[in-house]
């Protein structure tokens, strides 16, 4: 049997957080848990999640900061990211951060069975270029 796929929520706010967590657990996901962008960096390199789900306002240290690392260290640098976020960003603030950072941008107020079906997205085009990457590389 496989194992369940692991996706990181790093979110400082434990409700919301859990939330978004029991979600995809119903829908078949391993859940790990951060409350703050330096946990969350230290968990990717240690359980090498699927998806890491980054809040942008966080102690310690913020979700963009954290994505900046996450994107520069080997060990977490292919691992899609996703802002998952009540920010209101402006379409070029977000067009931006989907080109240097993240995959994805997901406000918060989102319906629950969208945000499980946005995230099974993401890792089946995340899937098809790592696999479309390998065969080029091979």
């Amino acid at each position: 049997m496989d194992a369940k796929p692991i996706i990181l929520i790093a979110e400082d706010n434990v409700e919301v957080a859990r939330l978004f967590g029991a979600k995809l657990a119903s829908a078949g996901f391993e859940i790990l848990y951060a409350h703050d962008g330096n946990e969350g960096r230290e968990m990717a390199r240690r359980f090498k999640p699927r998806l890491i789900l980054l809040d942008i306002h966080m102690p310690v240290m913020d979700g963009v900061t954290a994505a900046e690392h996450l994107r520069g260290e080997k060990e977490t640098k292919d691992i899609p990211l996703v802002f998952l976020t009540n920010d209101d960003f402006s379409f070029d603030a977000e067009e931006l951060a989907k080109k240097m950072l993240v995959v994805d941008y997901i406000h918060k107020s989102i319906d629950l069975n969208e945000f499980v079906e946005r995230v099974k997205r993401i890792l089946e085009q995340h899937e098809k270029s790592s696999v479309g990457r390998m065969n080029s590389a091979g």
